[in-house]
């Protein structure tokens, strides 16, 4: 009966008829007769206690799942009054055709388990001190049956597949939530079923799913179907669990069958040059504009800025799959990423890479605006320090080093409401190096105002990021004189290599008559000269493009360093005119942004403050 039940509850739980499994209103599995069991959450004081059982009688013909939601300070008789109304009234539904149908009262009470079942403890307890702080020295009786009491068991809240599922490529949850237990901690085993279907027929169809059988594709956060799986669909089994303790197991089933992918991307060529992670003292570092989603879930986005990319390749579901693969081949150690979507680094990016020796951070630009920029570090190369968000706009009012740039844009109101309304954030991230501990590093990332007409914005939040930066490693200077510090910005700059900020980065200073600060009527900047004490280079030189779309191309993305702490051992090379073409422009079904990644290694020079 255990199992008829079991496949009974999954079929309901796959075909939607529940859709969430808060305070446990659902369970895939129940403990056998021999071990029934009262399933309690509590989240805090503030939220009701649930309480959750399967109450099985062939002669009253129940078979039913009860969940109440109690306040933690009613009193216990009260509740057991509320449990046996509960039961009762479902019988008496049950049974309500049968003729004559007269039910004795069913005694539901409490008891301590190291006492005999005289000994009731339900005086004067509250629903919490019973079922939360003491249930594992109690008993819940319903007539003769004897329940434990389970308190806060790890459970999945929710567990859903991606609506995009492609061969060749990691396929992970795209919605997990679990209570009382941490998603890294649960264990996945992965199916794939031994029946192939027609895409259509599966999203239309009532098949039972207890029917299909399965085989094992493996154990992990992800598995990756094969060109053999196309037309399966795919099942995992997920355990949540806390140390030792697991928790009832969650079976989910794809809504769609496995699909065809792309026979090969062109970043499967650049992965060619990042097959091995490169040395102690080395550094692969990656900058990425992965595109978000907001930016191409519009028709203005479908019809004018991405013409040429189909409707499907353009979706998150789809382009993600892509950018996860290429991400993880390139073997990096440092990876700077904009244009993040919260949910996306949540849900996929962070738990992937983490799964892999990462550890990574995201940080919003705020406001009206849903994404922002992202760093990952491999923990056995790099160990972080500091982190900290500065959001340009907001420090530019705030802060003593940037006074003479406050002073300048003041003098023009057009200017001043502008600058004030872009929400523009620098990442700070200070590591140090686990395999060298002489040695630290300061990695700034950014991605600077896109609009064409505001290079004076770009460079004057350039001049900001460099000032904030290069404070910071006076700072570590002189609180670790013994230590070298080395420096990193990555982003996306908006700025071509013509540009003032090229040049700005490049030769350290660009002087008050440059044109830059005339660049828009009505917000010029007057006798705004910055400089730096950086000495920084673009890594990967200058592309012809680090982006190629329907309307513009051209090389916007750089990996500045300081030439005299770095010596730059390999630039992966740029993906070809040819690939980048092939389907017209970018996003495509083969390039999953309309940015190309920037990779390249990084060698320490050598120093005389290294450790023996």
């Amino acid at each position: 009966m255990k199992m008829i039940y079991q496949k009974r509850l999954l079929c309901q739980i796959k075909w939607g008829l529940f859709q969430r499994f808060r305070f446990m209103t659902k369970f895939s599995r129940i403990c056998d007769d021999s071990s029934k069991k009262v399933l309690v959450t509590h989240e805090s004081e503030t939220l009701p206690i649930g309480i959750s059982f399967w109450y099985r009688n062939d002669e009253l013909k129940l078979d039913q799942i009860f969940n109440l939601q109690r306040s933690p300070q009613e009193h216990l008789t009260d509740v057991l009054e509320k449990i046996s109304g509960k039961i009762q009234g479902a019988v008496y539904y049950k049974n309500r055709k049968r003729e004559n149908f007269v039910m004795d009262e069913l005694p539901v009470k409490m008891i301590s388990f190291n006492y005999d079942d005289n000994a009731c403890t339900q005086n004067d307890l509250t629903c919490h001190e019973a079922f939360v702080l003491n249930g594992s020295k109690h008993n819940l009786v319903i007539g003769e049956e004897h329940y434990c009491i389970d308190v806060n068991p790890p459970i999945v809240e929710v567990a859903e597949f991606p609506k995009v599922i492609v061969a060749g490529f990691l396929v992970n949850l795209k919605k997990l939530e679990v209570l009382f237990a941490n998603k890294e901690d649960c264990f996945f085993k992965w199916y794939k079923s031994v029946k192939r279907f027609d895409a259509d027929k599966v999203s239309r169809s009532k098949r039972i799913i207890e029917d299909l059988k399965w085989i094992e594709l493996g154990e992990g956060f992800t598995c990756t179907p094969t060109k053999e799986d196309v037309g399966r669909v795919l099942k995992v089994v997920v355990t949540p669990c806390v140390g030792e303790r697991r928790g009832e197991d969650i079976e989910v089933v794809s809504p769609v069958v496995v699909s065809a992918g792309p026979e090969e991307c062109p970043f499967q060529k650049r992965q060619q040059f990042t097959k091995e992670i490169v040395g102690d003292n080395s550094l692969r570092v990656i900058s990425y504009n992965i595109l978000a989603e907001v930016y191409t879930n519009s028709n203005y986005a479908r019809e004018e800025l991405f013409p040429s990319c189909p409707k499907h390749a353009l979706n998150m579901d789809y382009r993600k799959l892509l950018l996860i693969k290429e991400i993880i081949g390139y073997n990096g150690d440092l990876i700077c990423l904009q244009e993040v979507d919260e949910k996306v680094f949540l849900r996929d990016i962070r738990p992937i890479l983490m799964d892999r020796g990462f550890d990574g951070f995201y940080d919003a630009k705020g406001g009206e605006i849903t994404e922002g920029l992202a760093i990952f570090f491999r923990r056995s190369k790099l160990r972080m320090l500091e982190r900290r968000r500065v959001v340009l706009s907001e420090d530019l009012q705030n802060e003593v080093l940037f006074a003479d740039i406050w002073q300048n844009i003041q003098r023009s109101p057009d200017l001043l409401k502008n600058f004030l309304h872009v929400r523009t954030i620098l990442q700070v991230n200070v590591f140090e190096s686990v395999c060298d501990p002489s040695r630290l590093l300061v990695v700034g990332a950014t991605h600077l105002y896109f609009h064409p007409d505001a290079s004076h914005i770009r460079i004057l939040q350039a001049g900001m990021c460099l000032k904030i930066l290069q404070h910071v490693i006076t700072q570590y200077q002189m609180k670790h004189p013994d230590k070298e510090v080395s420096l990193l910005f990555c982003g996306d700059f908006n700025s071509t290599p013509e540009s003032a900020l090229y040049q700005f980065m490049t030769t350290q200073h660009v002087d008050s008559g440059n044109v830059v600060w005339k660049s828009k009527f009505g917000e010029c900047v007057e006798g705004m000269c910055l400089r730096h004490e950086l000495e920084l280079a673009s890594a990967c030189g200058c592309p012809p493009y680090t982006t190629y779309t329907s309307s513009f191309h051209g090389c916007l993305d750089y990996i500045f360093y300081q030439t005299k702490e770095f010596t730059v051992k390999q630039v992966v090379p740029m993906p070809t005119l040819e690939e980048v073409t092939q389907h017209g422009a970018l996003p495509s079904i083969t390039f999953p942004s309309d940015h190309i990644p920037l990779i390249v290694d990084l060698e320490f020079r050598k120093s005389g403050k290294s450790t023996e």
